[in-house]
């Protein structure tokens, strides 16, 4: 398997960055909202057909829509917006006072789209926990195989140990379905932990609160990282280095990968 490392982002194109990046955040959002909204008011029954839906409905529709539609003044202020918190949370000097705080990833350097290999990846943020398996072609291509996993709720409130044993019991799983425990593979492993954290290094942070409805014993204050890789290190032979991030960096990293954004030029 090749991971290959690429280069710092030169200081002079961040601003430039962050402008893509926010801009393209934020009508995601926008588009996205309007579309999910637009669904929920107006989905008919499976078995109704569309032209069919009572002209009260398409007004729903409408005005729904209408209310969430705006200009491209208001697009670029809030793209603007966006970027001054991000600034903001950049800086020492106001990061307390940021409403986008903008905590160190400790990542260095930023995918080209070439890279190729194969990585595991975890993601717990509520009582579903995701897993997959994530196959990067380069040429910003990927293929991505992922299942859903349930977290007991005996296991959210239970001991932290237990609950990092559950989490690699569901890994034990997915790889044996996927056919990755005897693959002479060694995987690296992302671990998107959505909890309050002091993150230290790619490979160490610490939980300073549960939310979300856990409250595992034994795990504020220490690194989950290492919770998990030792949880690993019991069960599966071919995962090593874990890494922990964040989900929003995450989508940000993903991004860069698949969209060839041309910041290298």
């Amino acid at each position: 398997m090749s991971l290959d490392f690429v280069q710092t982002i030169p200081s002079d194109q961040i601003s430039s960055l962050l402008r893509k990046f926010s801009y393209g955040l934020v009508t995601t959002c926008v588009l996205g909202a309007a579309v999910y909204i637009g669904y929920r008011v107006a989905a008919p029954d499976k078995y109704s057909i569309k032209q069919h839906r009572h002209p009260e409905l398409n007004d729903q529709i409408e005005k729904v829509v209408a209310s969430l539609k705006i200009t491209d003044e208001q697009l670029q202020h809030i793209m603007r917006t966006l970027e001054e918190e991000m600034s903001a949370g950049l800086s020492p000097a106001t990061h307390k006072q940021a409403s986008v705080k903008m905590f160190p990833s400790y990542v260095r350097h930023i995918s080209k789209g070439t890279e190729v290999g194969q990585v595991l990846a975890l993601d717990l943020g509520g009582t579903n926990f995701r897993i997959l398996l994530i196959k990067l072609r380069g040429n910003s291509k990927i293929d991505l195989t992922s299942k859903i996993f349930v977290v007991p709720q005996s296991v959210m409130i239970g001991d932290g140990r237990h609950l990092f044993r559950h989490l690699v019991e569901c890994l034990s799983d997915f790889m044996k379905r996927e056919t990755l425990l005897h693959s002479g593979i060694t995987y690296p492993l992302g671990f998107t932990f959505s909890f309050p954290c002091k993150q230290e290094s790619l490979s160490s942070a610490r939980l300073t609160s549960w939310t979300k409805g856990f409250s595992c014993a034994g795990v504020v204050n220490e690194d989950v990282v290492k919770l998990l890789q030792d949880a690993i290190d019991e069960k599966v032979r071919n995962v090593n280095h874990s890494f922990v991030f964040n989900d929003f960096y995450l989508l940000f990293k993903s991004q860069l990968y698949m969209i060839k954004l041309k910041i290298y030029d």
